[in-house]
């Protein structure tokens, strides 16, 4: 097998080619990545990324040619269960760029955890973000609890900060807030919501 021996790599938009397709050429004298667009570009950078990890450092001579066949590709996150940290969010976010992920899905609230900060209704996160417990197995199997206190949620200047990483990403984030069901967290911070008007948790 030839390998690339070294060289330049040389980065170009190439706009004969669709927003988010790319070339990558790997050859002795250098490496060439041309996209669509910038985003192109990324993804082809992506797939040499991958080929410096499986080849140990060592670049196989190689010519890619590549573009995505879904529009959406995507994944998501629920924090509502298990809270996630901004770090990890963003390590997240990373693996979803790293795949030529374009769309990461946020579920943002749920009847476990309310996860982000409307200052209009302080009582969501107040309230709303902390549960005294977690069930251990399936709701309709287990009647188990860790008596273990969960909580956490998003400010507004984490969740720009979020929304700016995974767009220098070439992610969009798609924020997902229920309601009408799914929303004990909510009732429970402002129960007068609620067809009893007390009594959740």
């Amino acid at each position: 097998m030839k390998t690339a021996a070294g060289g330049d790599i040389r980065l170009a938009v190439d706009g004969s080619l669709e927003a988010e397709a790319y070339t990558l050429a790997v050859t002795p004298s250098g490496v060439e990545v041309r996209g669509g667009t910038p985003q192109g570009v990324f993804y082809g950078l992506q797939s040499l990324r991958q080929l410096v990890v499986d080849g140990g450092g060592v670049l196989p001579a190689v010519t890619v040619s590549d573009k995505p066949y879904f529009a959406h590709r995507g994944g998501m996150l629920d924090p509502c269960r298990h809270f996630w940290t901004v770090d990890e969010v963003k390590e997240y976010i990373d693996i979803l760029a790293m795949h030529k992920l374009n769309k990461f899905h946020w579920h943002l609230t749920d009847d476990q955890g309310w996860r982000i900060e409307i200052k209009k209704y302080p009582e969501l996160t107040r309230v709303g973000s902390v549960r005294k417990e977690t069930l251990i197995g399936h709701h309709h199997t287990s009647n188990e609890y860790d008596k273990t206190p969960h909580s956490g949620y998003y400010t507004q200047k984490q969740i720009r900060e979020i929304v700016k990483y995974a767009a220098d990403r070439y992610v969009t984030v798609i924020p997902e807030i229920e309601l009408p069901g799914h929303a004990v967290a909510a009732l429970t911070s402002y129960p007068w919501l609620g067809c009893k008007g007390e009594g959740y948790e």
